[in-house]
């Protein structure tokens, strides 16, 4: 049976890692993505920089927001401008929190 420990989460977002299988899940909107420890760590370093504006597309109702492409190609992330810093300061607070458990419990 897994030990989940949460690491990061709001009323949106919930970081939580599984320590017996090392596995780390995002739970957001409806959507579940599930990390290897390293896979989030690459896929944290490879988008936290990524600056909102530069990336920047309409919806058909005209709201801005930035799209993630997955390696599924029929499906991608969609991201608000708010919805894109929460996701990234919990991931963030994430990271931070998994080195402090590695840190107390290795």
């Amino acid at each position: 049976m897994c030990k989940t420990l949460v690491l990061a989460q709001n009323e949106n977002i919930t970081i939580a890692q599984c320590t017996n299988c090392k596995i780390l899940n995002i739970w957001r909107s409806g959507v579940l993505m599930n990390f290897s420890f390293e896979q989030f760590h690459v896929f944290y370093k490879a988008t936290e920089r990524l600056e909102f504006d530069n990336y920047l597309e309409n919806r058909p109702d005209g709201k801005e927001v930035v799209i993630l492409s997955t390696p599924f190609p029929d499906i991608s992330l969609v991201f608000t401008r708010e919805e894109w810093r929460e996701f990234f300061e919990k991931m963030e607070e994430a990271s931070y929190m998994q080195r402090v458990y590695e840190l107390v419990h290795n």
